[in-house]
């Protein structure tokens, strides 16, 4: 019996039993027809190993997306409310965000907030003030803008809203995202 003939080999009660792969049966076997080598071995967890990265390459990076759009959908809700709260008070220059949805909502007036929106004629809208809300972990800066009505247009209720792309509590840079709504309040 020569070595390279079989893969295993049994001793039982005094007889040899040779076991062969299905890959080698019915057929003269030789070393490299019989198993796989150290380098098609390394080799295929090579391709393996390059299949796992990506793999969570694109779930690194589709949590990443989730985060961005529910912090996006949470903006343009909070906005949404806000301006709705607003128009409820007609419109009043002294609206106040805090003292209406401070018991629903984290929500502080702030020095730090977005810039203050234009309107179709580029002039800056009048400040009504600036806020810091706190959601889901996330810290959104909210600035409260309206434009008189003039003539035959509707008074322009505006809001911006923005948050730091870490999603922490700090100083705003310039280059964070931005989410802005306006409404119309109309006085007939």
């Amino acid at each position: 019996m020569r070595k390279w003939d079989f893969t295993m080999a049994i001793v039982n009660q005094g007889k040899w039993y040779r076991f062969k792969p299905a890959s080698c049966q019915g057929h003269r076997s030789t070393r490299s027809s019989c198993g796989f080598t150290l380098v098609e071995v390394a080799i295929s967890i090579l391709i393996i190993m390059v299949l796992a990265t990506g793999a969570m390459g694109y779930q690194y990076h589709s949590t990443r997306d989730v985060k961005l759009s529910e912090v996006q959908a949470t903006a343009s809700r909070l906005s949404m409310l806000l301006l709705e709260g607003w128009k409820g008070t007609e419109g009043a220059d002294d609206f106040d965000p805090v003292s209406v949805f401070g018991s629903e909502i984290t929500i502080e007036t702030s020095t730090i907030g977005p810039d203050v929106a234009q309107n179709k004629w580029g002039w800056d809208f009048d400040l009504l003030d600036r806020y810091v809300v706190e959601m889901n972990e996330t810290v959104y800066y909210v600035t409260l803008s309206w434009n008189d009505a003039f003539f035959f247009e509707p008074k322009v209720l505006n809001c911006v809203v923005t948050w730091r792309n870490d999603y922490m509590q700090g100083q705003l840079e310039g280059d964070e995202p931005v989410v802005q709504y306006s409404a119309y309040f109309v006085n007939y």
